[in-house]
């Protein structure tokens, strides 16, 4: 959470960031990919409880 935080403050608030386009997609598809894993261990978490 931190690491997101700080990366997103410094694309708010910095100018001139090369590659920013990059940046704010590959940030985009980690967003994905952890809003993926999430749904999959609450999913685990699930079947764990209904034993």
């Amino acid at each position: 959470m931190d690491c997101w935080a700080s990366l997103e403050h410094q694309l708010k608030y910095k100018k001139n960031i090369d590659n920013e386009k990059m940046i704010v997609s590959e940030l985009k598809r980690c967003s994905d990919e952890i809003a993926s894993t999430d749904l999959n261990l609450q999913t685990i978490r699930d079947m764990i409880t209904q034993i």
